[in-house]
């Protein structure tokens, strides 16, 4: 899992962390929501953003769920590009 800072949403400087180490996010574009079908049991959304940290390292991030008051977000890194 990653752990990653909303402001990445807003183009604000953050970071993201992952397998001990921690990206300063450069660049965020996003985001994309994906929903299970209508037929499928209900699913929290996806809110996937593709970020690029300031080495020049892009991932895909994924926000499970929705923001609700109270609650954290729960941040994934769904994968990498080469």
């Amino acid at each position: 899992t990653a752990q990653s800072i909303p402001a990445a949403a807003s183009g604000k400087q953050s970071s993201r962390k992952g397998r001990r180490l921690i990206h300063r996010i450069r660049r965020a574009d996003g985001p994309e929501r994906i929903e299970a079908e209508w037929w499928r049991a209900a699913e929290e959304p996806r809110d996937y953003y593709r970020v690029e940290d300031e080495a020049g390292e892009r991932f895909w991030v994924y926000r499970a769920g929705l923001y609700r008051p109270g609650a954290s977000p729960r941040w994934f890194m769904h994968g990498m590009f080469g």
